[in-house]
């Protein structure tokens, strides 16, 4: 996915969440997460009951392992 990092390899996961109350669907989350050592948090979108969420990293610090991004 494209950051304002660059672009950064990620794995996306669609776990299932309980619809209703919260969440619209049962698919309604998407997070994104970097493909590398560290597993950070890239971006979080989900669709809600009132509306739609969307979370990214803005900053970071004190990563264990390099931090792979991809320069265009």
């Amino acid at each position: 996915i494209r950051t304002k990092f660059g672009k950064v390899p990620t794995l996306k996961f669609r776990p299932y969440v309980q619809s209703g109350r919260v969440f619209k669907e049962k698919e309604s989350l998407t997070i994104w997460v970097s493909d590398d050592d560290n597993r950070m948090p890239m971006l979080i979108k989900a669709d809600l009951t009132v509306g739609s969420l969307k979370a990214s990293l803005i900053e970071f610090k004190g990563l264990k392992n390099s931090f792979k991004i991809q320069v265009d």
